[in-house]
């Protein structure tokens, strides 16, 4: 608990030096590297170029996630791709912005799977979700930076398993419904860069 008190407390005083900052010093630099950990990123990189257009205030903004994780002899891998527009409302790329995009969520299992007759093969499953996405967010800070963001992300079609397995030379393809339904709440918080 004195733990996270403490780092609280951390995150809080880097934003408060981030905001001062941010209304102190000028120009903002338009290319921004950093983290973001939140849903549905998960952990990832996280990359923005701030264009001249609309005076400044429009950006791209890119996220990336790949998460493999194996245990025994089952692999997941979880990926994470969004491309973003965002705006900014009063300050050119820092403040409060909006943002419209697209994101594609992926998770790809591997696992040996054994069939009636004793042998066994790998087994592989993957569900791809895309989605558009709506959120709002609060950059704070110059050189370094903290980030906010909070939205909704609504899928664009109803996901499924698809299973791929094959026995003794032959493969077979099944679809489940995903119990994942891709649309839902977007939650995040992210440090980084800018040059």
């Amino acid at each position: 608990m004195k733990n996270l008190i403490l780092t609280f407390s951390l995150i809080c005083f880097f934003t408060l030096a981030n905001v001062v900052n941010s209304d102190v010093l000028g120009q903002e630099l338009p290319l921004r590297i950093g983290i973001k950990v939140g849903y549905p990123q998960v952990a990832g990189l996280n990359l923005e170029y701030v264009t001249p257009l609309l005076n400044k205030r429009l950006a791209a903004d890119l996220d990336l996630s790949y998460i493999p994780l194996s245990r025994n002899a089952t692999t997941v891998t979880y990926t994470n791709f969004a491309l973003f527009a965002n705006y900014y409302f009063s300050h050119e790329g820092r403040g409060l912005y909006g943002g419209l995009g697209f994101s594609r969520m992926g998770f790809d299992v591997t696992k040996d799977v054994t069939f009636s007759d004793g042998t066994t093969q790998k087994g592989k499953a993957n569900l791809g979700i895309n989605s558009l996405n709506l959120k709002i967010g609060g950059k704070h800070g110059k050189s370094f930076y903290f980030r906010w963001e909070l939205g909704w992300s609504l899928a664009l079609s109803s996901p499924a398993f698809e299973v791929v397995a094959t026995n003794n030379g032959i493969t077979k393809n099944e679809n489940f419904t995903s119990p994942i339904k891709g649309s839902g709440p977007i939650a995040d918080i992210g440090f980084g860069f800018a040059f």
